[in-house]
């Protein structure tokens, strides 16, 4: 790579990412080094985006696309960048601060923070029908930097520079500004809640969570039938951990790897963890139940559109979209989990899940949020 502030293209010769939900990451292709263009070029073009970091070789990674293909507003932001990737382009830290130090903030945030499973990718795709909202759902930036936090927590000023880099690149794509811009974490996402608000205290955030039972058997019927293999195992733990801080703790005290049943659970309890911090220490977010979602969605929604400032006339429009399966043509989608359906949960699982939670008393037993499992 250049040091004067070009960019490197990079033609792709094959993809291998392991699994479908592997994070983004520059190994996920396999690459021969193309020309090198000015670094500008990654702000202009409507069919590039930001994709990933190499923090290593201190790398910000974009996709281009092919003409035409729009990324905002997909199932999974990282996913779709990877499908659709044609060459890919790098660009050093410092000269995407560059970039960055002279593109405007978004004039208004909305981060959405969430357990997962509970209905926030399709919370993702209304906040997109909005007029003026350009919306991501799991830009794999994020992801790196909660990773790049939970292994080394001393580099919090870097990490917020990232942070800030990283909006306004992602806000200012294709070389224009969005009135708004919306963006929807993996689980992880929360881990970095603290530097969010530092770097855009104005920033409207919403934390989405969901009872403990139903959650863990979506958690079990979306993913443990694609557990990754040995070879994305490795890779994928390290994500996995930064999500889910009390896994090691839990792997310590028993001398064993967790369970799937209580690696799910101990995942459930770091995300409440963590919001329940962030709101102790003052940061302000939204709590939005998937059941009320669920039960009222256009009132919830509503609800949502108030607190991000968003107008109420939207309602419909975001309402609309709930029709869909928001996570189609993904192995999470209603079609793949019909045709590849996990076995039901056993007493078994629901008595680890209950051992975690008495292990961890991050939920009282009394909270609603664990009716239907401790009662089970």
């Amino acid at each position: 790579m250049d040091t004067n502030g070009s960019a490197q293209m990079l033609d792709i010769l094959d993809k291998v990412a392991p699994a479908e939900f592997v994070p983004a990451s520059p190994h996920n292709f396999v690459v021969r080094p193309g020309e090198s263009v000015p670094a500008e070029s990654v702000l202009g073009d409507p069919d590039v985006s930001l994709h990933c970091l190499d923090d290593e070789q201190r790398l910000a990674y974009f996709v281009q696309a092919p003409p035409g293909v729009d990324l905002a507003g997909g199932s999974f932001f990282y996913l779709d960048q990877y499908r659709a990737a044609q060459r890919l382009i790098t660009v050093p830290y410092d000269t995407l601060h560059r970039l960055a130090d002279g593109l405007p903030d978004p004039a208004r945030l909305i981060l959405v923070y969430s357990v997962g499973r509970c209905g926030s990718t399709l919370l993702s795709r209304a906040l997109g029908e909005m007029a003026g909202v350009r919306s991501y759902s799991e830009p794999d930036v994020f992801t790196e930097i909660a990773l790049l936090r939970h292994e080394d927590p001393s580099r919090d000023a870097e990490y917020a520079r990232l942070i800030r880099s990283c909006v306004r690149v992602l806000g200012n794509a294709g070389g224009g500004g969005c009135g708004t811009l919306a963006v929807k974490f993996r689980a992880s996402g929360i881990q970095l809640g603290d530097l969010f608000h530092q770097v855009f205290p104005d920033a409207r955030s919403v934390f989405l969570h969901r009872d403990a039972r139903p959650w863990l058997e979506s958690m079990h019927q979306g993913f443990t039938p694609h557990l990754p293999d040995p070879q994305a195992q490795l890779a994928f733990l390290r994500y996995v951990l930064a999500q889910a801080p009390l896994i090691m703790p839990f792997v310590a005290g028993h001398e064993r790897q967790p369970t799937p049943t209580e690696a799910y659970m101990l995942t459930w309890l770091s995300v409440l963890d963590r919001y329940r911090t962030l709101r102790r220490d003052g940061v302000p977010l939204l709590p939005v139940a998937y059941e009320a979602l669920d039960a009222d969605p256009k009132a919830t929604l509503a609800a949502v559109l108030a607190h991000c400032g968003l107008p109420a006339d939207g309602v419909d429009a975001a309402h609309g979209t709930f029709a869909a399966d928001s996570q189609e043509g993904t192995l999470l989608s209603r079609a793949s989990r019909r045709s590849n359906p996990a076995p039901a949960l056993g007493a078994e699982d629901f008595a680890q899940a209950r051992a975690v939670l008495a292990e961890l008393p991050v939920v009282d037993p009394g909270d609603p949020l664990v009716r239907g499992l401790i009662e089970t």
